[in-house]
């Protein structure tokens, strides 16, 4: 397989393994991704040098904020999860469980707890977001004087069967530029990483890599000509398991030997191993590598997926359990398999504040099957 992601990475490459190329948008035409549905979430395009900075968590002091105090915390995307963007972590790089005020009632609406200071291309904003509620983000962003001050709707369920719905605050405009879910497994990009050796320091670096989306992924090491069996690796659903560190460079690009990686598709019925091949760097922006669909009989050991999310996690006793699927039971439990709350229902809102801090489990009871998450109450 060979393609190219153009001049100093001017396009976003989506692959599928059973397609391939399925989708090369322009790289640097947005700064924000909304998750799309009933999840709250937000990250910036760290691939273009966007950088964000949480800068008070009073969000009435909106108008006291006119430049970046030194106080200010530099928040990033989660390198392993798609659905950690920067807005939603703390300064400690933790899924926080504070940017939004969640209030329960029949309609579930969540409201702002932060202003944050953005900065893209040779623009700095100052940044709120005012709610969330029925998968609309309502936010407000300005000049840090406060001038040019707009209000910006984003309707995350109109695009539903995508991951993401971008938004270029250069332009002012939607931007529709992601597959659907469904139509891609690998996406070559540039983002940061969030642990890069240089010159013996450890830091977080911009690189070019390939992201999976939310595919089991396992990265293998030795001979290239016998194929272990699936079940034998440590593999993961981090989506940087590809990543970047299968090429070195010492002056130019060589791809580093005896490394393979193997993922399956995302119904996890399909095995391919993927070797790379070559890759040119940004002069030209082109790539290559081998692909294999490999004899395999899926394993029940493998972690079912379905839409099925807890937000916040880790949180404080109140969480928001979305599922979006028919004729299933939720049953939360402690470690040692009591019933806590038995409910049916497809979006849910659990306040157990009654509970002390301790590990916890959600569990969606299907006719065919239960899935279950680990839920981490630390009030």
């Amino acid at each position: 397989m060979e393609f190219s992601m153009g001049a100093s990475y001017q396009y976003d490459i989506y692959y599928s393994l059973s397609e391939g190329v399925t989708a090369f948008p322009e790289r640097d035409n947005w700064e924000l991704a909304f998750s799309t549905g009933y999840s709250p979430n937000i990250r910036i395009n760290s691939g273009i040098g966007v950088t964000l900075f949480e800068v008070s968590n009073n969000i009435e002091s909106w108008s006291e904020i006119t430049d970046l105090p030194s106080s200010a915390v530099q928040l990033r995307n989660s390198n392993l999860d798609w659905q950690v963007g920067a807005f939603t972590v703390n300064g400690a790089e933790d899924v926080g469980d504070d940017w939004l005020e969640y209030n329960y009632g029949d309609i579930i609406f969540q409201s702002g707890t932060k202003i944050y200071i953005i900065n893209y291309g040779q623009e700095s904003k100052k940044i709120k977001i005012n709610s969330f509620l029925n998968g609309t983000f309502n936010l407000t962003i300005a000049n840090l004087d406060g001038s040019d001050e707009q209000v910006i709707n984003i309707n995350t369920l109109d695009y539903t069967e995508k991951a993401f719905v971008f938004y270029s605050l250069t332009n002012n405009e939607i931007i529709d530029r992601e597959p659907n879910s469904d139509s891609w497994d690998i996406l070559f990009t540039k983002y940061e990483e969030e642990y890069v050796n240089l010159d013996g320091d450890t830091m977080p670096y911009i690189v070019t890599g390939g992201l999976s989306n939310g595919n089991m992924v396992a990265q293998y090491d030795g001979f290239l000509d016998v194929n272990p069996s699936f079940q034998s690796l440590d593999a993961s659903f981090d989506i940087n398991t590809i990543g970047y560190d299968w090429k070195q460079y010492s002056g130019s690009y060589t791809i580093v030997d005896n490394r393979a990686y193997y993922i399956l598709s995302q119904d996890e019925e399909s095995l391919y191993k993927i070797i790379f091949q070559s890759f040119a760097g940004g002069q030209s922006g082109n790539m290559s590598f081998l692909i294999e669909q490999l004899n395999y009989t899926p394993s029940s050991l493998h972690e079912s997926k379905i839409n099925f999310n807890i937000y916040p996690n880790p949180n404080t006793g109140s969480f928001i359990v979305n599922y979006e699927g028919a004729d299933a039971q939720l049953e939360i439990t402690d470690v040692n398999g009591r019933v806590l709350i038995q409910h049916t229902g497809s979006f849910l809102a659990i306040d157990i504040n009654n509970l002390n801090n301790g590990i916890y489990f959600a569990k969606i009871i299907t006719n065919d099957d239960i899935f279950a998450k680990q839920i981490i109450v630390n009030k």
